[in-house]
């Protein structure tokens, strides 16, 4: 993707491919947007208080697995983790737009703080940000809107 920046001209490259980018933002919905079945059959312990009284509470075993059975939040952080530094920046800034706190116009410089605030692994970063797939859905499709207005 290629469009020329407002202030200086420059053309603008993401190297990360939208596909890519709209396959993250699917699978991490379905990790952070979790929907509780209905029909899931949480063991419960039930502790007698005294006679007519009792407590009842989630196993303590089952808390402390992880939530992820089936292994998709791993599978979405090596996606973002095996990207190159400038992809996984993109994903950032990308993110950082849709919430607001960049304008699509100003993606050089999102990116830039992004490589520079960037410690450690980007899906840390991304899953650490409650609505993250939302923020990057918005903030990808701001992009590329700015770009069909603006663009070359």
């Amino acid at each position: 993707m290629s469009v020329s920046d407002q202030d200086g001209g420059e053309p603008v490259d993401l190297n990360i491919d939208p596909e890519l980018v709209r396959l993250i933002v699917a699978k991490s919905s379905a990790v952070v947007f979790e929907m509780p079945d209905a029909e899931d059959d949480e063991p419960e312990l039930e502790t007698e208080l005294d006679a007519g009284t009792s407590y009842e509470s989630a196993d303590v075993a089952l808390a402390s697995e992880d939530e992820d059975a089936d292994g998709t939040r791993e599978e979405v952080k090596a996606m973002i983790d095996t990207l190159n530094v400038d992809e996984q920046a993109e994903l950032i800034a990308l993110t950082w737009i849709g919430r607001g706190d960049y304008e699509p116009s100003d993606i050089k410089t999102a990116i830039r703080d992004a490589k520079a605030q960037h410690r450690g692994p980007a899906s840390n970063t991304l899953f650490e940000i409650d609505i993250f797939p939302s923020y990057l859905e918005t903030g990808l499709d701001s992009f590329e809107e700015w770009r069909n207005t603006f663009g070359d």
